[in-house]
């Protein structure tokens, strides 16, 4: 998903843009703590979550990266179930990920378990997935899913930063 996150906003940040794959939501916190330990860069973390787990994956991510930064540095964004929920977000971008028209069953079920459809959808699993996704992702538009929240909320933290505009939220 990380590649989808640079095709929309590497148009607007460029080369200020430094996006950190990492295989776990884990290694992307440990990731994100050592960046801003190091006092380098801001950072947005986009990652996982249950959607019962949410507000304590919240407050364990918030503990770990205060530990290393004010709060104006960080950004978190939890996307529930998967981050690859986002590609369910638009008929369009599912069409040309796939090749053909989504089923209203693929719709629905890729709201609550997008990483098993698209298993089951292109016949892929675990990190095969995470190669084909990469493979069809580079030719797909994903430029309809600029709008939804996830994409927005990260795209201005990175806009007002750049532009001074960034202060602890009180």
């Amino acid at each position: 998903m990380a590649r989808v996150f640079r095709k929309l906003l590497e148009p607007e940040f460029g080369p200020e843009l430094r996006l950190v794959e990492e295989d776990s939501a884990g290694g992307s916190v440990m990731a994100a703590k050592s960046i801003l330990l190091r006092r380098r860069y801001v950072v947005a973390l986009v990652t996982d979550t249950k959607p019962e787990e949410i507000r304590q994956t919240h407050r364990s991510i918030v503990y770990l990266l205060i530990s290393a930064a004010c709060a104006d540095q960080w950004k978190l964004v939890l996307m529930a179930p998967e981050t690859e929920v986002l590609l369910f977000k638009d008929r369009g971008v599912l069409r040309q990920l796939l090749g053909r028209e989504p089923t209203q069953e693929e719709l629905i079920r890729g709201q609550t378990g997008p990483r098993r459809v698209l298993e089951e959808a292109l016949g892929f699993e675990g990190l095969a997935l995470d190669e084909e996704l990469c493979r069809r992702l580079a030719r797909v538009d994903v430029s309809p899913l600029a709008e939804h929240s996830s994409v927005r909320q990260v795209r201005e933290f990175f806009r007002a930063h750049r532009e001074g505009r960034a202060s602890l939220p009180f």
